[in-house]
Order: C-alpha cells, then sequence, then structure tokens
C-alpha cells in the first residue's frame, strides 16, 4: 500500500513538474539583439513578458503605470510599440476634437497610443453605441493635431493593431510623395490587389495616395466637408438632374490625367455617384 501511495506521488509530482515545463516552453528564446534593444528603448520597464507573433518578438510591459507592447524584428530592430493610455491622457487637440465630432456622445471604451518609426503617431479611440438591443463599435484615429485620419467599425473588438506594423516602401513611391507632398507624414501603408495604398498627412488633411503594381501614381483622394465643396461643384448639381438629391459623402481626386470631385448623392432609396471637375463639367 506505501509503495502504491509513493508510487501516486512521484506521478502527480511528475505531472506538475511537466507542466511547470510547459508553461516556461511558452516564453519564446528571445533574442539578445531585441532583448538589448528592448531594455535601451525601456530602461524603467516592469513586468515584462514576451510573446512571438507574426515573426516578430513581442515584449507586454509595463511603463510609466501605462500597459505597453513593443514589437522587434529578431535583429532588434524596433517596429512599434501600442501603449494603452486614458483618455485624459490624450493630447488636448486630440481630446477637443473627439468632443466636437459626430462620435461625442458616443461612450469611450478604450484608447491607444501607436508610435513607429518615422511614421505618424496616431491615437485611436475605441467607442461604442448601444441602441434599440444592437450595440456599434468604432475605431477612431487621430493625429497629435486632432485631425481625424479615419473612422473604422470594429467587426473584432480586438485591439491589436498589427496591420499597423509599418512597411518598407520603394524609394520611388518615397521619392514621388516627398516631391508631389512636401512635409507630409506617414501614417499607415496596405497592398490590396497589386495596388500599394500610403495614408498620409499633408496639409493637414489625411490623404490617401494609391500606387498601382509597378509603383506608378494612380490617385490622390481625400475627404471633403459638403460645405467645403466650391460654388461650381454646387451650382453643377442644383442646374442637374441630381438637383432633388442629397449629398452623403464628397472626395476630392488628383489624377494623372485630371482632378474631380467625386460625390455620393442618395434621394430616398436611390443611390447614385457623380463625378464632376473642378469646373463643374460632368465626367
Amino acid at each position: 500500500m506505501k509503495l502504491k501511495i509513493y508510487s501516486a506521488l512521484m506521478a502527480l509530482m511528475c505531472v506538475i513538474g511537466l507542466q511547470s515545463c510547459s508553461d516556461d516552453d511558452n516564453q519564446p528564446a528571445v533574442p539578445q539583439e531585441a532583448q538589448r534593444a528592448f531594455a535601451e528603448k525601456y530602461p524603467s520597464a516592469t513586468q515584462v513578458e514576451w510573446e512571438t507573433k507574426s515573426g516578430y518578438y513581442v515584449a507586454d510591459f509595463h511603463d510609466n503605470s501605462y500597459e505597453a507592447s513593443a514589437w522587434f524584428s529578431p535583429d532588434g530592430v524596433w517596429h512599434m510599440t501600442e501603449t494603452d493610455i486614458p483618455f485624459a491622457g490624450l493630447p488636448e487637440l486630440v481630446k477637443s476634437a473627439f468632443e466636437q465630432s459626430e462620435y461625442m456622445s458616443w461612450t469611450v471604451d478604450d484608447v491607444d497610443k501607436l508610435e513607429r518609426p518615422d511614421m505618424e503617431t496616431i491615437y485611436i479611440i475605441e467607442v461604442e453605441k448601444k441602441s434599440q438591443g444592437s450595440e456599434q463599435e468604432m475605431d477612431l484615429y487621430y493625429s497629435a493635431e486632432g485631425i481625424l485620419i479615419k473612422a473604422v467599425a470594429d467587426m473584432d473588438g480586438g485591439n491589436d493593431h498589427e496591420d499597423l506594423l509599418p512597411s518598407q516602401l520603394p524609394e520611388i513611391i518615397l521619392a514621388f510623395i516627398n516631391e508631389k507632398y512636401p512635409g507630409s507624414r506617414l501614417v499607415e501603408t496596405d497592398m490590396e490587389h497589386g495596388m500599394i495604398e500610403v495614408e498620409i498627412i499633408h496639409d493637414n488633411l489625411s490623404k490617401d495616395v494609391l500606387f498601382d503594381k509597378d509603383n506608378n501614381w494612380v490617385s490622390t483622394s481625400w475627404d471633403i466637408h459638403r460645405s467645403d465643396l466650391p460654388a461650381t461643384i454646387t451650382q453643377a448639381l442644383a442646374e442637374s438632374q441630381y438637383s432633388a438629391y442629397t449629398i452623403d459623402d464628397a472626395e476630392y481626386f488628383e489624377t494623372p490625367q485630371g482632378n474631380y470631385y467625386l460625390l455620393e448623392l442618395e434621394q430616398g432609396e436611390a443611390e447614385v455617384k457623380v463625378k464632376i471637375d473642378p469646373s463643374g463639367k460632368f465626367i
């Protein structure tokens, strides 16, 4: 009987030991270059835990009482830091812009500060609105100056902004942007269907610059508030077959072939998109 009890205890200890080893295995073997780079960038970090994501080594830690995650490549190059901050910690211009926006009455669920090398620091305010048994969630992206870069429906409710990791742009694209939009700051890059989309801030506007697979410029576009449309556009619309329609959305496009306004119009259930060049001519 004693032998059986002893054997059972030894088996239990082995199981516990294996579990401990399994827990240790969850902590990746972080390259010294990444550890050194992290220690140099965040010397006061505490409660540091490492994990791997998409080929990066991610340090989850606390710094100045804030929770943060820093992304490093195996060679120790820093790529991004996401910090969870309180709403009160936002720059005053961002808070002011949000409090004057159409989302001012929504509930703020979370606020993140996103820092990346050679790119614009952005602040992401996650908001939600409950009405009639349904719930809407939006992610609002702001620059430090309070420019609303974009508002995106939050479909998965996550706050891991892996899609905002910086991508290396071809030099020809960077040179084009610097020449055509001097003083602009990079916000985001994305590649889809063979096209390269670069989001920038230029002249206090958030602009989308589109290139084809051969790095040729296709277009640049940005949102235009209805009240900012020039008289030539509103007059052309008033004198057209769409005079009874209301403007739901407006964008301005620059292209190698010429510039134009793209208007989304609606009348009841009917919706239509029209292009009008700066002189007021329908395209």
